[in-house]
């Protein structure tokens, strides 16, 4: 079960589009780094603009959500958002 995930190839455009894109389905990050919690889906995350890499760490998933999804999804929502932006997952 994957709880974490490191991005490759994220320029600041990159970065502002992704964010934009995960807040639509609910996912705020605000500025480089911190933790978000929505409706029971928290994960700590981190952007590194000098090595363009995003990290995202310690996904868990309580109630609410833990009835529709698990860490994995939560990892592959990212993953498909990052794709569509046109970065890299590492």
């Amino acid at each position: 079960m994957a709880n974490s995930a490191i991005y490759n190839g994220i320029t600041p455009d990159l970065y502002s589009n992704l964010r934009g894109k995960l807040s639509a389905a609910g996912i705020e990050l605000e500025g480089t780094n911190g933790r978000v919690s929505k409706q029971g889906v928290t994960a700590d995350y981190a952007y590194d603009e000098a090595s363009q890499t995003l990290q995202i760490n310690n996904v868990q998933v309580a109630f609410p959500a833990s009835m529709m999804f698990s860490p994995d999804k939560i990892i592959q929502k990212i993953n498909e958002a990052v794709r569509g932006a046109g970065g890299q997952i590492a």
